[in-house]
């Protein structure tokens, strides 16, 4: 009964696509490309999880310029030991040419919109990165598709086909000064971009970061509180600057910050990490707090307001860090207090005051 609802929803599916065409499961990329002598290119997939047991690999997609064919049925047990395959023309239901001095290749479900960007490569207007040498290829760096940012394809000297892809032959250096005239940065945070592993400036601004090996347009720089932590939506505009680079190169640089960004939504789904308020029992009319996001050059105060929505007191921050003391003794009870930004409400955070 499972097994034909699954072939009933696939069919459903296939017959649907021709009116709406679907949203790719996005269960693969296409993570390495190379070419030999010769000119004959191989093709690395990488799958993320196992649903390629109902949509199927035969109705894998790959195009170039010059045209685009299905895959052959892959072992599907085989892909699931490593996740990873190897692809050449034998692959293919049809042969597919990919120029090696430049072109355009995408993959996606036939039926369906592939969320992933193609690959763009060589003398293409729209390439992001060179044509491959022997013995080198292009390989997608840093990976992560929930996060846009992590999407960079890289040239990398030491290729490792068939096994996942790391920074060893993809990376190069950026060296210079970061100019924050406004004060926007937290103090103490950490930067990344696309390609852009994450670094923390020096106090004086100057800062060198690994980069992978592509063209880069550089117009913002999202920013972390730590070195593993994701940046929530958060980062800075730089004065745009574009650059290229090349494996184990270094290439001199200054960023210049003018403007912030926070994503709303995104710091209310992680309010605990942006507002911190110590201690929660308040009894001694003051507390503590702690902001995440900058509060430096903008219009930014933390409001108390009682249960009906009525605000009782109101204080301007202007430091990650402080303490506030009430104006006015509050009786016990329950309280929320408020962080707002550029006149937009953040955060909060329930307290309880016992006096």
């Amino acid at each position: 009964m499972k097994r034909n609802l699954v072939l009933g929803l696939f069919f459903l599916v296939i017959n649907l696509s021709n009116a709406n065409p679907l949203v790719s499961p996005n269960c693969f990329v296409l993570s390495e490309l190379s070419f030999d002598s010769e000119g004959r290119w191989e093709i690395e997939l990488k799958f993320f999880n196992d649903s390629f047991y109902f949509w199927g690999t035969e109705n894998i997609y790959i195009s170039s310029n010059s045209g685009g064919t299905n895959l052959k049925p892959l072992n599907l047990n085989s892909l699931k030991e490593k996740m990873i395959v190897r692809i050449n023309n034998d692959s293919l239901q049809s042969n597919l040419s990919i120029n090696p001095l430049g072109d355009c290749i995408s993959i996606g479900y036939s039926f369906s919109y592939s969320l992933t960007p193609p690959l763009a490569f060589g003398n293409l207007v729209t390439a992001t990165v060179r044509t491959p040498k022997i013995g080198e290829s292009i390989a997608l760096y840093g990976f992560e598709y929930q996060y846009d940012f992590d999407f960079d394809y890289s040239i990398d000297k030491s290729p490792s086909p068939g096994n996942e892809n790391d920074s060893t032959g993809m990376c190069g250096t950026i060296m210079g000064k970061i100019y924050d005239p406004n004060h926007l940065l937290p103090e103490n945070v950490r930067l990344a971009g696309n390609g852009i592993i994450n670094f923390k400036p020096e106090a004086n601004g100057n800062f060198s970061a690994r980069i992978s090996s592509s063209k880069h347009h550089i117009d913002k720089l999202y920013y972390y509180a730590t070195e593993n932590e994701k940046s929530m939506g958060y980062y800075v505009k730089i004065t745009p600057v574009d650059i290229t680079t090349e494996p184990d190169t270094i290439v001199n640089v200054d960023l210049h910050i003018y403007d912030i960004v926070s994503s709303v939504e995104s710091i209310k789904n992680n309010q605990e990490s942006v507002f911190k308020i110590t201690p929660n029992l308040i009894q001694e009319s003051s507390f503590n707090y702690e902001i995440a996001i900058p509060v430096k050059s903008s219009n930014s105060f933390i409001e108390i307001d009682n249960l009906n929505g009525q605000m009782l007191e109101r204080y301007s921050v202007t430091e990650n860090k402080g303490k506030i003391k009430f104006k006015n003794k509050l009786k016990t009870g329950n309280y929320t207090v408020r962080l707002f930004v550029n006149n937009k409400n953040y955060a909060s955070s329930k307290i309880i005051v016992a006096n």
